[in-house]
């Protein structure tokens, strides 16, 4: 898989402050990934008491930690060691930004049989952390009947990223909305069926404090 970094047009989405990514250090990305992977080990609970804390500091920051530590864990929790061998170290470093649609039942991207691949159509709401250096965006996708989960990359011809909105007091968090028009799709971007979201329950459960923060002190998000 070759990533092709393109400039991005003037209205995309900027990138994060310095200070908000730095804030998401490599230690805490790691925790509860697998020490074969690149990880710390450690368990869900762990990594939901990581996520709190940053969240009493900045909840712009839990944002962009609950987009990124939730990428990396379809990573970790996929059948494709060739994808995760590839994105998994980047991403654990946050040298490339990683996301998922902030709500996980969003509305599936659909595959149309294209001879020598498959043609990827739809459009992502909520997503977050899309930097505009790039990132790596995981996907509900619709394909021959049945459903199950893709990587994609920004860069790639027919994927558009365009400005989105989350709550206006969240600032800085690379908001955007991700327009797929008849992008290829390659088998090595295939990361799994429906079972998949299953795997990742409990580090999603984990992660969900920021919801929990993000109802009971609102006024608070930097």
């Amino acid at each position: 898989m070759h990533i092709r970094h393109a400039p991005m047009p003037p209205d995309a989405p900027a990138v994060a402050p310095t200070l908000l990514r730095d804030a998401i250090t490599p230690d805490a990305l790691r925790c509860a990934v697998p020490a074969h992977m690149g990880g710390l080990g450690g368990d869900p609970q762990e990594l939901g008491l990581l996520m709190r804390s940053l969240c009493e500091k900045s909840l712009s920051a839990g944002v962009l930690f609950w987009c990124q530590r939730t990428a990396i864990e379809f990573l970790v929790q996929s059948f494709n060691t060739a994808v995760r061998e590839h994105l998994l170290p980047d991403l654990l470093q946050f040298q490339r930004a990683a996301s998922t649609p902030l709500s996980l039942d969003a509305p599936v991207l659909l595959a149309q049989d294209a001879g020598r691949g498959m043609r990827l159509s739809g459009l992502v709401h909520s997503v977050a952390n899309a930097q505009a250096d790039g990132f790596s965006l995981i996907v509900p996708v619709q394909m021959q009947g049945a459903t199950g989960w893709a990587v994609l990359q920004s860069e790639e011809d027919g994927v558009h990223t365009e400005p989105g909105n989350l709550l206006p007091h969240l600032k800085d968090t690379c908001p955007a909305r991700v327009r797929v028009d008849n992008a290829l799709f390659r088998a090595d971007e295939w990361l799994g069926d429906s079972l998949l979201l299953h795997k990742t329950e409990p580090v999603r459960l984990a992660l969900g404090v920021l919801y929990q923060s993000l109802i009971a002190a609102p006024e608070m998000a930097l």
